[in-house]
């Protein structure tokens, strides 16, 4: 017995010996500084209803955060994995039952004498097969699950920030193609009249059949942009509303993109480290890089003997009555120790395969920063040049709608032709297409870059 203690013993320091180390949050690979940043300073945790300004947005995302079938498959995937770390933690306490038996073995032969009838009833307490986690193993898997757990809520909230900035796209979406629709609409309303002046001034001899047909053409266009974006304006609806997943209430959509604020002005970014390490992909490729790290030391744990512990407490008797009136006690305990001899190599490899694994959640956990670093920085880097291109185009839009209104009075006097007028209608209409267009992709820069933080917090729920 002194022996096979001393043997154990050794066992037990030469596996906490060889135990890997902790873990230690790997350094971040990305560049101290964002490339190009006119960010304010501070903690970027901003809740989302508060970053979304506009009141109709903001009451659709929360439609969306209800309703859509994505954030709930999601949320269920959490509960499952949280029900799984709860079944693998249980294999760190032991099995506790109660077992009862009965039964009768009534023998016959062809001499009566030698007849038998023996009866026995039994019941009891039990723990069978506990291991004894001397080096850690069970501890580490459960550890491992955790991680995982861990990793499916982080999984579960990129997936609801990420609703959330597709939500918004949506929305700003419809919201610029409806104002391309109107302002396709009003285009061919001026087409129309231009057109009907046109042939006014035709019966009168004061134009040409040339000038109607040029005029008809633009009024044609006209109708086909409306056409086509009525189509966009439907499609963006339709979309919104699968985001959604529900009806949507014509009350709370967008009319028009109007030259209006809908996400705060500015976005808070701390350093890049701090600021991408509250990114839930990051968060979630690190939860599984430390369920890795655990597979690993589960995985050398099992290169030593794995001691089991089994135990049975109970009563026996011939008769119901007999086991309660004048028992027979019975009490065993085994102790079991298993150590792989040749086992062809398979648990040596199976520490490599764990090895290998958490390198490949390492590279993994390392991409992750990389490419939020990029994410956030490209957001970055656009806003100034998206801000001044928007005001650029509402001073061009500015000036081609006055062009236009005078290029219409003077056709209708008679002191231009119909060319000035068609060139300052085509100008108008492209500069109103390019001011849509630039206050949509100013919105759209917004709301990646508060995806790319990874969002903000809202009642505690993230």
């Amino acid at each position: 017995m002194k022996r096979v203690f001393c043997l154990l013993m050794g066992a037990v320091l030469a596996g906490c010996a060889s135990s890997p180390p902790e873990y230690q949050r790997p350094a971040a690979p990305v560049p101290a500084h964002w490339l190009a940043s006119d960010a304010e300073s501070g903690q970027a945790d901003v809740a989302w209803r508060r970053f979304f300004v506009d009141e109709g947005l903001r009451e659709i995302i929360a439609q969306a955060l209800a309703n859509n079938r994505d954030l709930r498959a999601a949320v269920a995937n959490v509960q499952a994995a949280r029900a799984q770390y709860r079944i693998q933690d249980a294999a760190r306490l032991p099995t506790v039952q109660l077992q009862g038996n009965a039964n009768r073995q009534l023998t016959r032969s062809g001499d009566p004498s030698l007849a038998a009838d023996s009866r026995g009833v039994s019941a009891g307490l039990g723990v069978s097969a506990f291991e004894l986690d001397l080096f850690g193993r069970v501890r580490s898997l459960s550890d491992a699950q955790w991680r995982r757990y861990l990793a499916s809520e982080a999984g579960a909230q990129a997936a609801r920030v990420s609703l959330i900035a597709e939500t918004a796209n949506a929305y700003l979406t419809l919201a610029a193609d409806r104002s391309q629709l109107a302002a396709a609409r009003a285009t061919r309303q001026s087409a129309e009249r231009s057109l009907a002046l046109t042939r006014e001034r035709l019966r009168l001899g004061a134009a040409s059949a040339l000038d109607v047909s040029a005029m008809n053409t633009v009024a044609q266009q006209a109708r086909a942009d409306v056409a086509r974006y009525q189509g966009l304006a439907e499609r963006d609806r339709l979309a919104l509303q699968l985001l959604v997943g529900a009806e949507l209430d014509e009350a709370r959509l967008p009319a028009a993109l109007e030259d209006k604020p809908y996400t705060l002005a500015a976005l808070p970014v701390d350093a890049p480290a701090d600021a991408l390490l509250r990114r839930p992909d990051v968060r979630q490729a690190e939860s599984l890089l430390r369920g890795a790290h655990a597979d690993v030391a589960a995985a050398r744990a099992g290169l030593w003997p794995k001691l089991g512990l089994s135990a049975s407490s109970g009563l026996s008797g011939v008769t119901l009555a007999g086991l309660l009136n004048t028992p027979a006690r019975a009490l065993s305990l085994a102790l079991d120790a298993s150590l792989p001899l040749l086992d062809g190599g398979a648990a040596r490899a199976g520490a490599d395969q764990a090895e290998a694994q958490r390198l490949a959640a390492l590279a993994a956990y390392e991409k992750a920063l990389q490419s939020g670093f990029r994410e956030v920085a490209d957001a970055l880097s656009q806003r100034q040049a998206l801000a001044e291109e928007k005001q650029a185009r509402q001073a061009t839009l500015a000036s081609a709608e006055t062009s236009l209104r005078l290029a219409e009075a003077r056709y209708r006097q008679g002191l231009d032709g119909y060319l000035s007028l068609l060139e300052a209608q085509r100008t108008a209409q492209s500069a109103r297409q390019q001011w849509i267009s630039a206050s949509l992709a100013e919105a759209e820069n917004m709301a990646a870059l508060y995806r790319s933080l990874g969002g903000g917090l809202e009642d505690g729920s993230g």
